[in-house]
Order: structure tokens, then sequence, then C-alpha cells
């Protein structure tokens, strides 16, 4: 394989897994700054290694693990607790007509509140929740990304998901 393949080959790779990894990066890291350089260093780690590459059984698996590995070291030496988690906009449409202004305002307060009720969810809750919900992973690379038991990747799911569904239907009642 020539060189350029080789390079056209790792473009794809970065441009594919860079924003979630990045994603997941600052989730563990709760800065974003922070969380590029370690991307950055996971990429280009991988671009590193050459014919090793081919060695590793699951890449999706191994650059999860890998950033994982490098926020961790991040948050070690700058002496800190693992932070809360930033929320992305996943959140489904529930209004018929989505662009009135009340609407508007309903679902962005709503995206605000379960944001708030993610990031108040314990560490790795909010990690399982993320990789699987936001990431799509399977529970089975998420235990092998954390390094966890798939019945604890379970629980952890299980306990988000109750949380998320109490404060939620408080807040609907609330509402009406």
């Amino acid at each position: 394989m020539s060189f350029l393949q080789d390079e056209e080959s790792y473009k794809k790779l970065f441009y594919h897994f860079y924003p979630v990894l990045l994603s997941f990066s600052t989730s563990i890291l709760n800065n974003k700054e922070d969380a590029e350089e370690v991307v950055s260093e996971v990429m280009l780690k991988v671009w590193t290694m050459g014919e090793d590459l081919n060695h590793v059984e699951n890449l999706t698996v191994y650059l999860f693990k890998a950033a994982r590995n490098k926020a961790y070291d991040v948050l070690r030496k700058k002496n800190r607790e693992i932070p809360t988690v930033a929320i992305s906009d996943n959140i489904q449409e529930y209004a018929i007509d989505k662009n009135s202004p009340e609407s508007l305002y309903a679902k962005g307060e709503l995206e605000q509140y379960i944001g708030k009720i993610i990031r108040a969810l314990p560490t790795q809750s909010q990690l399982v929740f993320r990789l699987v919900k936001e990431q799509g992973l399977p529970y089975k690379q998420v235990t092998e990304v954390l390094g966890i038991s798939l019945n604890t990747a379970e629980t952890h799911m299980r306990l988000a998901l109750k949380k998320i569904r109490t404060a939620l239907d408080a807040y609907l009642h609330e509402k009406k």
C-alpha cells in the first residue's frame, strides 16, 4: 500500500472517530481544550502504529479505551475528580408545532432540565448512558471501554434511566 493510500485511510478514520472521541473525552474532562489534546494524542498514536494497527481486534473499543485512559491521565495530572458531563442536543421533538415560539422555548427548557438531570448522575452512570444512548455502542463494547462487567453496565443504565424518568415525570407533572 502506498503512503497516499495510508494517508487517505487515516484521514477517513480521523474524520469518523474524532467527533465522537472528542464528545466522550469532553464528558470525562469537562474541558474541551483538554479533550481536543487527548483525542489528538490518541489519533497521533494510531497514525504512528503502522502495521501494529492490524493486531487491534476492535478499533472502536481500542480508541475509546485509549481516549478514556488519556483523559484519566489528564485528570490525575490536574489532581481533580472526574467532573459532570455536558449534554448533547439529542432530545426528541415532543410538540406538534415545533417552530412556534412556545414550543421552541419549552424544548430548550426541557433540554436544559434533562442536561441537569444527566449531570447529576454518578460519573460511571453518565458514561454508560452516553456511550450507549449517544454513541450507540453495544453494552459489550461499553464494558470493554470502561473496564466493567456487563451486569455493572446494565445496572448503571437502569439507575440512570430510572433517575431520568422520575425527574422527568416530576417536571412534566409540575408543568401541567
